[in-house]
């Protein structure tokens, strides 16, 4: 059957921002811990609220921009 789903919360989040992490590390070229979660956070689509809130966290990952494409 072909459908979507709506789901939500880290189990579903956790793959997408794993794999945004691979592309910065490349990007970057290494990188610690810290630099790549810097560059993950700063780049992100602000949601909802301005600034950091319950409803979306931190924003949207964005891929595309946290490498520079």
């Amino acid at each position: 059957p072909l459908s979507y789903l709506y789901l939500q919360g880290t189990s579903m989040a956790s793959p997408h921002v794993a794999g945004v992490a691979a592309l910065v590390i490349n990007d970057m070229g290494g990188g610690s811990a810290g630099a790549v979660r810097t560059r993950i956070q700063q780049t992100a689509d602000d949601l909802g609220k301005k600034g950091a809130d319950d409803d979306y966290g931190k924003g949207r990952i964005n891929a595309c921009a946290a490498v520079g494409c």
